[in-house]
């Protein structure tokens, strides 16, 4: 199981957000970049970075910032920053980005995605609040429309996706704990066509327990790593690496 830093960037600062609510968020002293080297020399293996801007615009907005990230560090970097067009993906990937995350996408443009770029280079963020997805493009609009979480993930076997991240908005910035109950919905149904990461809620130890024995195929965490209620040496340890 991979344990993955993440660092979420809003108007170049580096912060954390409570329940996806922009005015409820910690902002911390290290930079972005500061931190991103920070993790690299405390062993992480990958880092996350969402262009929180980027996300709201639904287009890639802090690039300068990302590419100093990608020009300091030597590990790679998954990037979520609003994608909407398979252009603006490749520009990232050219840029150096190792992934791209997708927001819950439109199923057309999921399959698009799929056949210009490919499944390796795609994280599918499933983002959700509890089991229902929150995306306008999925408001329940006709009787056999789809919202729920895991009717959407099974849509995406099909297209070729192979991962996907369960981002719980109620566990976000809570450091409670982990959506467990959707996460093992999520795995029992789709566990042996995609590789599930888990973000959200996560700050202790006994979290990324739970989430191994589950089946997740990582854990993607912010402000646990922020705030030092984690270090990554042990929940890498705990985890038993990637």
């Amino acid at each position: 199981m991979e344990i993955i830093p993440a660092i979420a960037i809003l108007d170049g600062e580096n912060v954390a957000l409570y329940k996806g609510n922009l005015e409820q968020r910690e902002t911390y002293n290290k930079s972005p970049l500061e931190t991103a080297r920070l993790y690299e020399r405390q062993g992480a293996k990958k880092l996350y970075v969402a262009d929180i801007n980027g996300k709201n615009e639904k287009k890639f907005v802090q690039r300068d910032v990302v590419k100093k990230i990608l020009d300091a560090v030597g590990i790679p970097v998954i990037l979520e920053a609003g994608f909407s067009t398979a252009e603006e993906i490749q520009q990232a990937l050219d840029l150096g980005v190792y992934q791209v995350v997708l927001r819950s996408p439109p199923l057309p443009f999921a399959k698009e995605i799929m056949e210009k770029i490919g499944p390796e280079k795609i994280l599918v963020q499933l983002y959700s609040r509890r089991s229902e997805l929150i995306e306008n493009h999925h408001v329940k609009k006709n009787a056999d429309d789809f919202t729920d979480v895991v009717d959407y993930a099974e849509k995406l076997v099909p297209l070729g996706v192979r991962y996907v991240m369960y981002k719980d908005l109620q566990s976000e910035g809570t450091l409670i704990h982990p959506n467990y109950d959707e996460l093992d919905r999520l795995y029992l149904t789709t566990g042996k066509s995609l590789k599930i990461y888990a973000s959200g809620g996560i700050a202790e130890m006994k979290h990324i327990i739970l989430l191994k024995k589950i089946g997740t195929a990582g854990a993607i965490i912010n402000k646990a790593f922020q705030e030092r209620k984690l270090s990554i040496a042990e929940a890498q340890e705990v985890a038993g690496g990637a």
